[in-house]
């Protein structure tokens, strides 16, 4: 289990920004997108900073540091490992499998073996959260189908892959599925927040869970829309007795998710 990570091209830059050790990250003042979450004994919390690189230019990142904010597993079931280990172990095993998550720039757990950890990743420039750019499209109904396709095509088939190289991200909400979306280009989709994310064998359960989440929390999209999206996941031209079996249970779980919140309401 790597407890320290730098990327190398990035190595200079942050010796010039001074955030090049633990110690160093760890005492960076950060302003928090909000209150750091507070549960589990600890607490863990995002930011985000600016990095100035050689040429006295910016490069954006987001600093996370968290302390004694743990998740167990089957290989460490009492004491648990930092969630933000494992999002950088998840980060680092997709992209050797070539499925697009931020650039980590800085990992790296105290050394002196308690559980403060810290994750730098850099900044997706030029993307956008899938909810704001679904907005943009579908919110008005004034794109073409073919811009609409577009951007639903390549989530879907991110999906896919996502699930193709056996991980469930667990939390596959669009405010975590971000679109670079250039006129002219495929669009770029790459993925965020993968604390919870886990690996996961089972295909039709990946597709079950994660599925279901972005249905309930796509709004804006039509239920034709819903089902193009469905039938490229799928890699289908129309519904197998398979896929219709597959379609109403994450349906049916997107509905059931939503009765449960509207209880607690």
């Amino acid at each position: 289990m790597l407890n320290n990570y730098v990327a190398t091209k990035f190595y200079s830059i942050l010796v010039k920004n001074k955030l090049d050790t633990f110690e160093k990250v760890w005492n960076f003042q950060v302003n928090w997108f909000e209150e750091p979450n507070e549960r589990r004994g600890g607490w863990s919390g995002v930011g985000r900073i600016v990095l100035m690189d050689h040429k006295s230019s910016e490069i954006g990142a987001f600093l996370k540091k968290q302390n004694n904010h743990c998740r167990t597993s089957l290989l460490h079931p009492i004491k648990g490992v930092p969630t933000f280990q494992r999002e950088f172990e998840m980060m680092h095993y997709l992209a050797s499998k070539n499925v697009l998550v931020p650039e980590i720039l800085f990992f790296a757990r105290n050394p002196n073996g308690n559980l403060e950890t810290t994750l730098m990743t850099k900044e997706l420039t030029g993307f956008l959260p899938l909810e704001e750019l679904t907005e943009q499209l579908f919110a008005n109904k004034s794109p073409k189908l073919d811009k609409q396709n577009i951007v639903i095509r390549a989530v879907a088939q991110f999906a896919r892959r996502l699930h193709d190289v056996n991980i469930q991200h667990r939390s596959f909400y669009p405010k975590h599925i971000f679109v670079k979306n250039e006129i002219g280009q495929v669009p770029a989709v790459a993925v965020i927040d993968l604390e919870k994310s886990r690996i996961n064998r089972i295909p039709f359960l990946k597709s079950i869970i994660d599925l279901s989440v972005l249905n309930k929390h796509s709004n804006y999209w039509s239920k034709s829309r819903r089902m193009y999206f469905y039938l490229e996941y799928m890699e289908l031209n129309h519904l197998t007795p398979y896929a219709k079996w597959l379609c109403r249970l994450i349906v049916k779980r997107s509905t059931r998710v939503k009765r449960r919140e509207l209880d607690i309401i």
